[in-house]
C-alpha cells in the first residue's frame, strides 16, 4: 500500500511538474504576443503620426503656394490698373 501511495505522489507530482512547464510556457508566449501587440501598436501610432505631419507641411506649402500666387495675380492687376 506505501508503494501505490508513494506511485500516486510520482504521478501527481509529475503531473504538476508538467502542468507548471505548460503554464509557464503559457505565460512566455502571453508575454510575447503582449510585447508583440504593443510593438504593433507603436508603429501605427509612429505611422499616422508621420502622415500627419507630412499632410500638415504639405498644406502649408500649398497654402504659401496660394498665396504666392494670389500676392503675384494680384501685383499683375494692379500693374494692369496703373498702365491703363
Amino acid at each position: 500500500m506505501f508503494k501505490l501511495n508513494l506511485a500516486e505522489e510520482a504521478t501527481k507530482l509529475a503531473g504538476s511538474t508538467a502542468q507548471d512547464k505548460v503554464n509557464s510556457a503559457g505565460q512566455a508566449v502571453q508575454q510575447v504576443v503582449e510585447e508583440v501587440t504593443e510593438a504593433g501598436q507603436k508603429v501605427v501610432d509612429d505611422v499616422c503620426k508621420t502622415a500627419q505631419d507630412t499632410g500638415e507641411k504639405a498644406t502649408q506649402g500649398l497654402t504659401t503656394q496660394v498665396n504666392a500666387w494670389g500676392k503675384s495675380f494680384g501685383q499683375s492687376e494692379e500693374k494692369k490698373n496703373v498702365s491703363t
